[in-house]
């Protein structure tokens, strides 16, 4: 009898071993220092229905045409949240087969197989070589990241971050992962070009991007979990010149990150400062410039930002492209994109803990963690990750063109000269635009200054902030002379006559006209 219940005693003891749950699989990511929330995902699958559909393309410029019977352009909106539901935890393949479906429907093996060969491509695209194997992609598939399929979202509401990237949400989930455990909500978004899914660098490319940008705020902003108060863009490469351009229009963006972004590049402030919105006096968010090594890369190109404040730090073991997921996955794929600079992890890790800190203090008004990185010189958080960090301080921008037509109109112009001479007494000797005294000149026009004398003071100004401007020496030369004052507008005309050449702010035809009208009184 004793041996019968010992025999029933080791059965049910090695049945309880058989059944025993095997440990959940780690993030590959877990070295990260993880929030106190889990990670839901989700994606939205969202139609700008007022724009044409465009066809999927690789960096390359080959089309891959689909049959498209949903009408509009197709901007799907990859999610990150807090959530306190534990659940399994997706395989990176999740995020790569998500990269060329545009539609609900579009999911599926075509579309699985499409999405890995330009995951695939777009590494070797970066390496500038054919190296990655489809066994290094099948080691990335399976690894585990950091986020469950919708699970229920924690209780919020919370500030919301985009993070626009082509390839989303397979190139940046790692740190959209970091910033939802940490009470975010965080969209990822391939921003398109004019006629087709890359990006265009150009002016044209640039306008359509934005207004995709501008499309998935209105749409994100709709979900009852955002505080639509606090808003905050994060942009690596030309996407970051992408955010600087909404920001610039739109101030309900409280903070911008270029993490390694073109937008501290001559080239992406030519295209930037093409375009019809955007001008450095109207950026007046504070702005976290992460920068690594690069000779085209250089804080001095954002130095005329002269209404924003610029935390600048510069990470000299990463690059542009180790700032994504490729960063973590150079242990699992050895030099995925290239040869590493450094320790790309701890470079990773040091860079992900700035942008937190930076939206913590701008965001949620928690800044004892960013202060330890601009509160004192030198900070302790310099080291072997981080070696510089400065902050370029900026002026209060003056009231914007509402305000000061309104002022005009109840305290008269004596109130814009009070504010200007207040701002250049601050040290701003650039307070209003080159934009802002050509239209507030077409404003006064209209029956607000018969005799020209509101004119002659704002181009005073105009001459003051800008003295290598042609058209402004111009235009006092002009309105001097409207005041019965000729010999000092010729003095003006043969000034704006000698700029003329080096006045690189004009276009072709704006000088060829200005020139001949110089011509004309000057004679």
């Amino acid at each position: 009898m004793q041996k019968t219940v010992l025999y029933f005693f080791i059965l049910l003891f090695m049945g309880c071993q058989g059944h025993k749950k095997e440990p959940l699989p780690e993030p590959f990511s877990n070295y990260m220092d993880y929030g106190e929330y889990e990670v839901g995902f989700k994606t939205l699958f969202t139609n700008d229905v007022s724009r044409p559909s465009v066809p999927f393309s690789d960096w390359s410029g080959k089309l891959y045409p689909r049959t498209d019977t949903v009408p509009g352009r197709k901007l799907p909106l990859h999610i990150w949240y807090p959530s306190n539901e534990k659940a399994p935890l997706l395989p990176f393949s999740h995020f790569v087969d998500l990269i060329t479906p545009q539609t609900e429907s579009d999911k599926g093996m075509y579309s699985d197989s499409l999405s890995r060969e330009i995951y695939k491509y777009q590494a070797d695209e970066l390496k500038g070589e054919k190296a990655m194997t489809h066994r290094d992609l099948d080691t990335l598939l399976h690894l585990t990241t950091n986020s469950s399929l919708e699970t229920k979202i924690a209780k919020g509401p919370f500030p919301l971050v985009i993070v626009p990237n082509g390839s989303s949400p397979a190139n940046q989930s790692v740190l959209c992962e970091y910033l939802a455990s940490h009470g975010y909500i965080v969209a990822g978004v391939s921003l398109k070009g004019e006629f087709a899914h890359v990006v265009d660098a150009s002016a044209r490319g640039l306008e359509s991007g934005v207004d995709d940008l501008q499309f998935a705020l209105g749409q994100l902003l709709q979900l009852p979990y955002v505080n639509t108060g606090q808003i905050a863009l994060v942009g690596n490469a030309i996407e970051s010149s992408y955010c600087a351009a909404l920001a610039s229009r739109n101030k309900k963006i409280k903070a911008l990150v270029s993490l390694e972004g073109g937008f501290l590049s001559q080239y992406e402030q030519r295209i930037l400062n093409e375009t019809v919105f955007y001008e450095p006096h109207s950026v007046s968010l504070p702005i976290l410039a992460i920068y690594a090594p690069h000779p085209n890369i250089s804080p001095d190109n954002i130095h005329g930002l002269d209404f924003s404040n610029r935390y600048f730090a510069r990470l000299p073991e990463m690059s542009e492209f180790h700032f994504l997921n490729y960063g973590h996955f150079d242990a699992y794929v050895p030099k995925i994109i290239g040869e590493p600079r450094g320790d790309l992890e701890a470079g990773f890790t040091a860079g992900a803990e700035l942008i937190l800190a930076f939206l913590d203090a701008e965001l949620k008004n928690k800044d004892e963690s960013f202060q330890q990185y601009y509160g004192k010189t030198p900070s302790n958080k310099l080291g072997k990750s981080i070696d510089t960090l400065f902050i370029l301080k900026g002026h209060s921008p003056p009231p914007n063109m509402s305000a000061l037509k309104n002022l005009f109109v109840t305290k008269g112009f004596g109130a814009i000269d009070s504010i200007y001479k207040s701002h250049v007494a601050a040290g701003n000797t650039k307070p209003f635009s080159q934009t802002f005294y050509n239209d507030y000149k077409n404003w006064l026009a209209y029956k607000k200054d018969p005799d020209y004398k509101n004119r002659m003071r704002l181009y005073e100004m105009a001459v003051e902030s800008y003295p290598n401007s042609a058209l402004n020496h111009y235009r006092l030369a002009y309105y001097l002379e409207q005041n019965k004052k000729p010999t000092k507008a010729r003095e003006y005309y043969q000034k704006a006559d000698i700029l003329i050449p080096l006045d690189t702010s004009l276009s072709p035809s704006l000088k060829l006209d200005l020139q001949q009208a110089l011509d004309e009184v000057l004679k």
